[in-house]
């Protein structure tokens, strides 16, 4: 079967249209012509099926996930005397709320039914648009809810392979730290769209994919409330600052960092958008 790559990244390209081919990565296209699908409508609409299964597919193969490692385990009973037993690599302590990194879920152990509700009330309140169809990506996805014996509760998330706090990275060059910014940037946008402020942007919330360039917001979702001024777009600095090696270059870069936010997320992202242009020479796909 027929595997197209991306030229510019090595990422797998997308059939976005009639001819088009996109890669989700680093947004390089690539065109075919008519006659190259003239007569042969049959293998084109396989070739759709394939390239959707095949995307399906990599996006949950944790086969190739070597970065992942066990290193303890924690155990429940939950309410209907069975055992869950988390294997992790990361564990965090947060106040009522212990969160997991494991092979295939983020899990969340919140001491009762009031704190599970503040923390799905968060990660609810988000709104996406509706031409956006993979922002939702950068954001945790449900997957299910489960009631513990001592009356504390669990909520179980999808972790998509390769990704991990982006503390685990650090500390960045300003190359690799300029994607991560963006990702943070772009994120901030969708919380200013859904109209809330995130109010813990640090290192053990970011989390980030090294192989694609993405980035997902985790951490503890109970501090959501209606967006009131700009903590957010100094979170992201303050944790910018904090994993780079060395912020003072480019100039551009380090007068970002040091920078009070703009009137919003739309006004700070362009703002970013023009250090990228002007201190890295434009948007790149640099492998870490």
């Amino acid at each position: 079967m027929i595997r197209l790559k991306c030229s510019s990244c090595g990422g797998e390209l997308e059939l976005k249209g009639s001819g088009m081919f996109e890669c989700p990565y680093c947004g390089s296209k690539s065109f075919m012509s008519d006659a190259d699908f003239r007569g042969n409508e049959e293998f084109r609409k396989k070739l759709l099926e394939y390239l959707k299964a095949e995307a399906c597919n990599k996006d949950f193969d944790y086969a190739g996930d070597s970065l992942w490692k066990q290193t303890s385990e924690d155990s429940f009973v939950m309410a209907n005397d069975k055992e869950l037993t988390i294997q992790y690599m990361f564990k965090y302590d947060y106040d009522s709320c212990l969160c997991y990194l494991s092979k295939e879920n983020v899990v969340y152990v919140l001491d009762n039914v009031r704190e599970k509700e503040r923390f799905l009330f968060g990660v609810n309140s988000l709104v996406f648009p509706e031409a956006d169809s993979k922002l939702h990506r950068c954001f945790p996805q449900l997957k299910m809810e489960i009631s513990l014996k001592d009356g504390r509760e669990a909520l179980i998330f999808l972790r998509r392979p390769n990704f991990f706090p982006v503390e685990y990275f650090a500390p960045f060059e300003s190359k690799h730290l300029a994607w991560v910014i963006s990702r943070m940037e772009n994120i901030c946008c969708e919380l200013e769209y859904s109209g809330i402020e995130y109010g813990c942007i640090v290192q053990s919330a970011v989390w980030i994919n090294p192989i694609t360039h993405e980035g997902a917001l985790f951490g503890d979702w109970r501090k959501v409330r209606p967006i009131d001024g700009n903590k957010d777009l100094v979170d992201v600095r303050k944790t910018a600052i904090k994993i780079v090696k060395n912020s003072r270059e480019p100039i551009e870069l380090y007068k970002f960092l040091n920078s009070k936010p703009e009137k919003d997320a739309y006004a700070d992202f362009k703002a970013w958008d023009d250090v990228i242009e002007k201190g890295f020479g434009g948007h790149k796909f640099i492998k870490m």
